[in-house]
């Protein structure tokens, strides 16, 4: 069986055949994780799309090869039969154990219930260590309806269907971008509004928390109650503070029911540009850019003068439907350049390098620690060979390629719980056994899996013989964390959000702020890692799509977390999570401003300095935050600050270098690397 490329004639890659494998249960870890799985093969998840090409149905058959597991949610997932449960979205809070938190289009957020829909417009608000942006319950609309679940989900919009006992009596519509929010009454029905409504232009409004919804519908209003027709619409928003009489009549011109949307990207002459529609039926509505969207925004409408104020900056508002905006483009670069080092520190960085080796393990069980010892190793791998260290590097080599022989055996689930990998069919995707950091519920896939392909990725780059031997689960990989279409076992671009323009890494999300992100450079590196194997095997596709994501990551981690524009009263220079609804200068390990930081940097490879050096005082502010003094004794990830001062000041980190006890070197970093990269920068 192969795995057909279309059009891309570079390679066509082997899968698994059915006859040729008998694959047995994949037991759980005995902490608690993921639980015993079935001992029949997968199903591959929901029902595939119609239009599914040849090589997502592939894709599809591959997996369902795989032994299953199931994971520890055992919550409600409000889904319509056929419909992917959408982990690491923004709508994940409203579907996974639902009714209990709110969701964030990027201009309104909504809270859903069985008989509500609750809206608002979050006003940011500031302190020391929090940017805050909270749904505020200001429109609640009460729904002839007992429970929803999710209809439909396309690029950037999402459709709940309210449902009285068996009866669908009305459809709910938002979309990230989109400052409105759409509701179809399927059924007659009466709908109480706010009791500040009164009658006006297109319909009602209302001034609540000193904010003005708009109530936008043909439908009669008597005083606040409105009586809605079978197929009529009621769609919402709010005024932007300050909008002119013609922002306010392109706003109400705009409100009309979403029909859906998409997304189109490219990667030419040196930039990754990114085009959004929303499809009104051919009438113009109003899209919403975020900041780093906004420097090359084109729309085919004009540009409202209002703006929005959320907590990552003013969101412009433009009439039209479609939207497009380019950031630079972000070249992988696999390893570092030591033609500048002089004899003496070249035999220094051998020195080290040949510690290193002699103490290279594979003893993580878990994909994350597992990952981070693989990408550690092809550094050195790639050290030893601009060294000169040719039979270590070949023996190295050979360590590597037996723990990717476990991790990358599509079988390698059969007999046991460890280095290998397995499909949930209840969420949709492979998990990692042994899992962590809550991946078997499908947290940090990007991150955990993005390590393994960047390894795989330098290998195979430099011995196309490996791509056969390895793609039949690699790409099976590649597909959990960034398919690049919707298939029926894997989501589009599980983690990666088009709109916001950087990934998300909670699964199902259980927060009320929304989904969030911690470690944006893990992400980077994700793209990093998917763009070197997708080159490495000739998958030219997926190699542009995750070109066109490492860009976009790039370019937000930097506007959004490591070089942000924060508001007064904010007590540090970055950020550590971001969320939907808030900032924290905060991780979910540790509160040291090291660890806050580092986390940010990790795993420094040769192309975070490609994109981290391009802001050299916003990271140097950093630096002086995570190490005051210079001291990086006793501090948390403290050695990726070391590699972060020599993008900015080499001499100081090497003076930061000596001062580092090697112990404090993180288990995804090496003394070598980590010295051979500072002393590489000039």
């Amino acid at each position: 069986m192969t795995f057909p490329r279309t059009p891309r004639p570079a390679r066509t890659l082997t899968v698994i055949a059915a006859s040729a494998l008998a694959l047995a249960a994949c037991t759980a870890p005995a902490d608690g994780g993921a639980g015993d799985a079935a001992p029949s093969s997968s199903d591959a998840g929901t029902a595939a799309p119609a239009d599914l090409s040849a090589e997502a149905a592939a894709a599809d058959a591959a997996a369902a090869e795989l032994p299953t597991t199931t994971g520890p949610f055992d919550g409600e997932i409000a889904v319509a039969d056929g419909v992917a449960p959408p982990t690491n979205s923004w709508l994940t809070p409203a579907v996974f154990a639902p009714e209990d938190r709110p969701i964030f289009t990027g201009v309104l957020s909504a809270r859903l219930t069985g008989d509500t829909l609750g809206l608002g417009l979050p006003q940011p608000q500031t302190s020391a260590k929090v940017v805050m942006g909270a749904h505020p319950q200001h429109v609640e609309l009460a729904l002839p309806a007992d429970r929803y679940e999710l209809e439909r989900t396309d690029a950037l919009s999402g459709t709940f269907a309210h449902y009285d006992g068996e009866t669908l009596t009305g459809r709910v519509t938002l979309a990230e971008g989109w400052p409105y929010a759409a509701y179809e009454a399927v059924t007659a029905q009466s709908i109480e509004l706010p009791a500040a409504t009164q009658a006006a232009d297109g319909g009602a409004s209302a001034e609540i928390g000193g904010i003005t919804y708009r109530f936008v519908t043909e439908a009669p209003l008597s005083g606040t109650t409105l009586e809605l027709p079978a197929g009529a619409t009621l769609v919402v928003f709010a005024e932007p503070a300050g909008a002119s009489d013609a922002d306010r009549e392109a706003l109400l011109a705009g409100a009309l029911p979403l029909a859906g949307t998409s997304v189109e990207h490219d990667v030419s002459g040196g930039e990754a540009t990114t085009t959004f529609r929303y499809d009104t039926g051919g009438a113009p509505t109003v899209v919403a850019a975020r900041p780093h969207q906004q420097p090359t925004l084109r729309t085919d409408g004009e540009t409202l003068a209002a703006t929005i104020p959320t907590i990552y900056g003013d969101l412009a508002l433009a009439s039209g439907t479609e939207a497009s905006f380019s950031v630079p483009e972000l070249t992988p670069v696999p390893e570092l350049d030591l033609s500048g080092l002089t004899d003496a520190e070249r035999t220094q960085v051998t020195d080290l390098l040949r510690a290193d080796l002699a103490g290279v393990t594979f003893d993580a069980a878990d994909s994350y620690f597992a990952g981070k010892q693989l990408q550690r190793a092809s550094q050195l791998y790639l050290l030893a060979g601009r060294l000169g260290l040719d039979e270590e590097a070949a023996a190295l080599k050979d360590q590597m390629l037996a723990e990717l022989d476990l991790w990358f055996d599509p079988a390698g689930c059969e007999g046991t719980d460890e280095k290998c990998f397995a499909y949930d069919d209840v969420l949709g995707g492979l998990v990692g056994m042994q899992p962590s950091y809550g991946s078997d519920e499908f947290n940090d896939h990007h991150f955990h899996y993005g390590h393994m392909l960047y390894a795989l990725g330098v290998l195979a780059g430099e011995d196309p013989s490996l791509v056969e031997r390895y793609a039949p689960m690699a790409d099976l990989v590649a597909w959990d964390i960034a398919a690049p279409e919707e298939s029926g076992a894997f989501p589009q671009r599980r983690a990666f959000d088009d709109w916001y323009g950087h990934s998300w890494a909670s699964g199902t999300g259980p927060f009320g702020d929304g989904n969030n992100q911690e470690s944006s450079s893990e992400s980077v590196n994700a793209w990093t890692g998917l763009t070197l194997w997708a080159q490495a095997s000739g998958d030219e596709a997926m190699a542009e799509q995750a070109r066109w994501m490492l860009a976009n990551e790039a370019a937000t981690a930097m506007e959004y977390w490591v070089a942000p524009e924060l508001p007064e009263g904010f007590g540090a220079p970055s950020v550590g999570i971001n969320w939907q609804g808030k900032r924290d200068f905060a991780t979910f390990f540790n509160a040291d401003p090291a660890a806050v930081i580092g986390i940010q940097l990790i795993p420094m490879s040769p192309t975070s300095a490609a994109y981290l050096g391009a802001e050299p005082e916003a990271l140097q502010a950093l630096v002086d935050h995570a190490v005051p003094g210079g001291d990086p004794t006793g501090r948390p990830l403290v050695d990726y600050v070391v590699m972060a001062q020599a993008l900015t000041d080499r001499e100081a980190a090497l003076a930061m270098l000596e001062k580092l006890p090697a112990e404090q070197v993180d288990n995804g970093n090496s003394l070598s690397y980590l010295t051979a990269f500072v002393l590489a920068q000039k």
